[in-house]
């Protein structure tokens, strides 16, 4: 767990975040929370017949939700807002039993004008149990400088 001011990260710095294995039960709850009825998502028998992953998957979306839970326990008390989230890559499918962390790599950082904040870029990148990345995506937050 990083949790360093603004000034204390380094461009090129990279963060491993603790890993959680998704479960049935995560896809069940969010499925049913975000009000997801796509086949792929909530059918096992038309998945196996029908899906090119021959399984239901999780929605991309919650990946990167559990994604964002682990990048705060990095950034953690020191950020201030997130000002934006974006182009989000979904590359491979996720599955009750994968085993998924985030790589976190600094890639930006400006200063604000009024010295107490800055903006940080990363790159998260969430890795699965085999190392392939199912998702990567790009975020900017807006960071205390100093200590509390």
């Amino acid at each position: 767990m990083a949790q360093k001011t603004y000034d204390e990260y380094q461009i090129g710095e990279v963060f491993e975040s603790y890993a959680r294995t998704i479960t049935e039960a995560d896809i069940v709850n969010y499925t049913c929370f975000a009000g997801l009825k796509l086949p792929m998502f909530i059918d096992e028998e038309f998945s196996k017949k029908h899906s090119i992953f021959k399984t239901r998957v999780a929605p991309g979306l919650l990946t990167a939700s559990i994604a964002a839970g682990m990048l705060e326990d990095i950034l953690g008390k020191y950020t201030l807002a997130a000002l934006g989230l974006d182009r989000f890559k979904f590359s491979a499918p996720v599955k009750a039993g994968d085993t998924l962390h985030t790589r976190i790599t600094v890639e930006g950082k400006k200063d604000v004008s009024d010295k107490t904040r800055g903006v940080l870029t990363v790159r998260i990148s969430v890795v699965n149990q085999t190392g392939v990345v199912p998702l990567e995506f790009w975020g900017s937050f807006m960071m205390r400088k100093g200590e509390l």
